[in-house]
């Protein structure tokens, strides 16, 4: 069952705050995993189905068996500058033919950057407060060629905004440690672009 994504609200500057972290946003595609009985299907922030678009996403490393529904952002990366690269996404998401997505899986890879867990064995963790749920990502989903938890730092956004400028990033999202997930648009997740 799709879940209908959090959203950021934007804010204009960065900013400090003991109750806050901080995560570089990726170029890529809001895109959310469900696993069941080792079954995987992703969707995009609308709902559609694009679990054959990306073949190297259907193996989940996952610490322990699970059932789960995770959400992130999807992306290429440039292989020589590191950058996601947004065009060459768009045209590994149009694809059609098995045989030219599994090649691509070799030549335009992609990387699930994932930021959260909303579901867990069939339970909603939803009403959980972020870093709870964050918590449990940690101890479950482990980094691999296709696969990497989202870093984020603590407190300082400007030190985290003034880094995503230099790398050339399109900005930093600040999010509340202790926020529930919701439906929509939320204060609680801010976007400050660069």
């Amino acid at each position: 069952m799709f879940i209908q994504p959090m959203l950021m609200t934007e804010k204009t500057e960065p900013f400090e705050d003991r109750n806050y972290w901080f995560e570089p946003i990726v170029d890529g595609q809001r895109l959310q995993l469900h696993m069941s009985a080792g079954k995987v299907v992703l969707l995009t922030r609308h709902g559609n189905d694009a679990t054959a678009q990306y073949p190297e996403l259907h193996n989940v490393p996952l610490s322990r068996p699970a059932d789960v529904v995770l959400d992130g952002e999807v992306a290429c990366l440039d292989p020589q500058t590191g950058h996601a690269d947004f065009a060459k996404l768009q045209e590994r998401f149009r694809m059609k033919g098995m045989p030219r997505i599994r090649e691509a899986r070799k030549t335009m890879p992609v990387l699930y950057f994932v930021f959260d867990i909303l579901m867990y064995n069939g339970v909603d963790l939803r009403e959980l407060p972020l870093i709870s749920r964050r918590n449990l990502l940690e101890s479950l989903l482990e980094n691999n060629h296709y696969y990497v938890k989202l870093k984020h730092w603590e407190r300082d956004g400007f030190a985290v905004y003034e880094a995503a400028g230099r790398l050339g990033l399109e900005g930093i999202a600040g999010k509340h440690k202790y926020s529930r997930y919701v439906v929509g648009r939320s204060d609680s997740w801010l976007r400050i672009d660069l």
